[in-house]
């Protein structure tokens, strides 16, 4: 833990694009207060990283009297935040980013002797002339050590530089002949990638390979049996959004695609309500909607399990139904 609990808040701090979008969507107030509110959360956490399972998140609006819903809206909807949902933890890019400026002011602090007081002074004492007769005081003695080290380190160079003379070329004819390592690494590394760069579509199909990763998440859609039943149809709506939105270039590596993913559906988002509004419509669409397939015609009259159907009977109301003669409307 640091001493000093505190943080630089920038003054633009409103003009980032996502906080803008968060206060226009929300209580402005509200979503602002809680933002800090969680910048102050990690600001007191080792690596400025905190735990986002839900129910520290309940416990933390509790404590605070804040709606847990609107909680996690702004950590989750607004690219606020980076979120690791196989960990279930997140932290702050803005906070890390401001608390690497103010350990690096520290630590250059500390080094300067800023911090826990400069060193002492040490008093001139006055020095007595050798040419004098006396004895030479310690700083006399200290400095013509020192003329005569640098005397022998002048000399020592100067050997070295006529002896290295020949030795610079051979080396450099051994550099030409055998290049050094981080040249060849260079060479060969500009023959083809070491890993193939997939586009976002393939990284996005490669999500219903993640078994243990697509069970969490849909836990924690809260789609319950529509994300197990539907996972391809889900994914294939998630693509349209991505190519909505214009997000396909920031997706270059499976962990960016899951992040993303993890944000798109979380419980209680705008995204996850849209995709489950979205879902159910295409399953619609996908019923057969003719309430009349299993209806037969005898003689030019419509019946349904051997039940006369009359000619002004209003339009069945679904597949089952069967036409009652005695009351005159349909029944089950």
């Amino acid at each position: 833990m640091k001493k000093d609990q505190y943080f630089n808040l920038e003054v633009n701090l409103l003009n980032d694009d996502n906080i803008a979008c968060m206060m226009t969507e929300m209580n402005a107030a509200e979503a602002l207060g809680i933002y800090v509110m969680l910048l102050l959360h990690l600001r007191t956490k080792d690596a400025y990283e905190a735990s986002c399972k839900p129910v520290l998140l309940k416990a933390m609006a509790r404590r605070y009297d804040v709606d847990e819903v609107a909680v996690e809206r702004v950590l989750r909807e607004f690219d606020l935040f980076e979120l690791d949902e196989e960990r279930q933890m997140f932290r702050s890019s803005y906070l890390d980013r401001v608390m690497k400026s103010l350990e690096e002011k520290r630590k250059m602090d500390i080094e300067n002797g800023k911090k826990g007081g400069r060193p002492k002074k040490v008093a001139k004492s006055a020095e007595t002339p050798v040419s004098k007769g006396r004895k030479p005081t310690e700083n006399q003695k200290r400095r013509e050590e020192e003329s005569k080290e640098e005397k022998s380190k002048e000399e020592e160079s100067k050997e070295k530089e006529s002896k290295g003379s020949v030795s610079v070329v051979n080396n450099n004819r051994s550099n030409i002949e055998t290049p050094s390592l981080v040249s060849r690494l260079a060479d060969e590394g500009n023959h083809g990638p070491l890993q193939p760069v997939l586009p976002w579509e393939k990284l996005v199909d490669q999500l219903s390979t993640f078994q243990s990763y697509m069970e969490l998440a849909g836990q924690h859609s809260g789609l319950g049996k529509l994300f197990v039943d539907h996972q391809k149809l889900i994914l294939e709506i998630f693509k349209k959004h991505i190519r909505l939105y214009d997000k396909g270039a920031g997706l270059l590596f499976p962990e960016d695609v899951k992040r993303y993913f993890s944000n798109y559906i979380a419980a209680g988002s705008v995204t996850c309500r849209t995709l489950r509004e979205t879902l159910l419509k295409e399953l619609e669409n996908t019923v057969d909607k003719d309430v009349n397939r299993f209806e037969s015609v005898v003689d030019g009259r419509r019946t349904y399990l051997g039940h006369l159907i009359p000619v002004d009977a209003p339009p069945r109301p679904d597949a089952s139904a069967v036409w009652d003669d005695v009351k005159k409307r349909w029944a089950h």
